[in-house]
């Protein structure tokens, strides 16, 4: 990926970016202006004093350990950690649940990566429901959640051993000879798309999904059957492809499709990566997941100190340092608390101190869960937490691979 610019440099092209997508529906982001500190919980002093412990990883990434150990009041109870991985050392990958509808914790995710030595949750999700992410998913190149709303995530590229920071979208088109092509509006999306139509795929997995009143099947890029209404929310089997509309071009489209009809599906996501020097395209990432928000923009701490966001609780992120090395931290209240941790806006203040000029927010409260293996092999180790702690199943996850 391109060289990373000086944070003046970062500021000035990247406003016009942020101001468009802070007025886009679907992308929360930070504060659309950075705050009044006045206003916000100040950061502890933990990160002036000495660490707790410190470990060298395969690879050449060092951890550091920040605890204050117990205290009078547990609210004040501390534990920062903080691994920094050389630019261009560890290979970034991202690892999922066996679905999107059905979570697991980030340690069985990354289990079967032996050589994956650093393991972090990933985007944010609605815990309500069947545990669908919020957001975007790339895997092996292909598009296995998407929008055509600006969305933002991290773009993993593995041979320049890169994760940036991108605002994209979706593109695609479906289509069939003599019946004309219709848009994509999306693809396993919580919601069904209002233009185009909504593919839905096995990736989806056993809950219900969204279906207007018509539903195509397909399967080896023919039209298999129709169904109508709720039959249409059924779990699409493995290799078979599902699309519906809620209404419009899309709806139109699928009515003049009949069994035996070849059909065609595309889609791409395209976008820019904010935080590199010009701004230059995604490219051709090997896969993406979602972040909750980007935190920390040029050296300016964006984050909200509303009363949502100021409560103390666990955290995670990343965030790149000036000369490209990768920050990934987490930090948690007393071990055997939900709770506890840190304010959104102290969260930033940490990551800067940490040498960030830019950060992302990953999914915060019990979802934290920051691991890593000391050797190839090893096993993986607990490190915001003890590793009797509970872990809460997630649908994503961030790893560093050793090459």
């Amino acid at each position: 990926m391109p060289g990373r610019q000086s944070s003046v440099k970062i500021r000035r092209t990247l406003m016009p970016v942020l101001a468009a997508a802070l007025v886009t529906p679907g992308v929360a982001l930070a504060a659309a202006t950075p705050v009044q500190t006045s206003s916000c919980k100040a950061p502890t002093n933990i990160l002036r004093t000495k660490p707790v412990r410190t470990m060298n990883l395969p690879g050449g990434a060092k951890v550091t350990i920040w605890d204050t150990g117990n205290l009078r009041r547990n609210v004040d109870e501390v534990r920062l950690v903080a691994i920094r991985i050389p630019r261009g050392s560890l290979i970034p990958r991202a690892v999922t649940s066996s679905s999107l509808s059905k979570a697991a914790t980030p340690q069985s995710q990354a289990a079967g990566d032996k050589r994956a030595v650093v393991v972090v949750n990933g985007g944010v999700f609605d815990p309500s429901g069947p545990a669908i992410p919020k957001r975007s998913q790339l895997i092996d190149r292909n598009v296995r959640k998407g929008t055509r709303a600006t969305d933002q995530g991290i773009a993993l590229y593995e041979n320049s051993r890169s994760a940036e920071w991108t605002l994209h979208d979706m593109s695609g088109s479906a289509s069939s000879p003599g019946k004309g092509t219709t848009g994509v509006g999306a693809v396993n999306w919580q919601s069904l798309a209002g233009t185009g139509v909504s593919v839905y795929t096995h990736a989806w997995g056993a809950s219900s999904h969204p279906a207007g009143s018509r539903t195509v099947v397909l399967r080896s890029g023919k039209v298999q059957r129709l169904l109508s209404g709720r039959a249409g929310a059924r779990q699409p089997r493995a290799g078979e492809t599902w699309l519906t509309a809620g209404g419009g071009e899309g709806l139109n489209w699928l009515k003049n499709l009949r069994p035996g009809d070849a059909v065609s599906v595309k889609t791409h996501l395209a976008g820019v990566l904010p935080f590199v020097e010009g701004r230059p395209g995604i490219g051709k990432p090997d896969s993406l997941i979602g972040v909750s928000a980007g935190l920390v923009r040029a050296g300016v701490n964006w984050a909200s100190c509303s009363s949502r966001d100021e409560t103390l609780r666990p955290r995670s992120g990343m965030a790149w340092a000036a000369n490209g090395d990768l920050i990934v931290a987490a930090v948690a209240g007393r071990p055997t608390a939900a709770l506890g941790g840190s304010s959104a806006h102290q969260w930033g203040e940490y990551l800067q101190q940490l040498g960030g000029i830019n950060a992302v927010n990953f999914d915060g409260g019990s979802s934290v869960t920051l691991l890593v293996r000391k050797k190839v092999g090893g096993p993986l180790i607990r490190l915001d937490r003890d590793g009797s702690s509970y872990q809460r199943a997630v649908p994503d996850a961030l790893t560093f691979v050793a090459p």
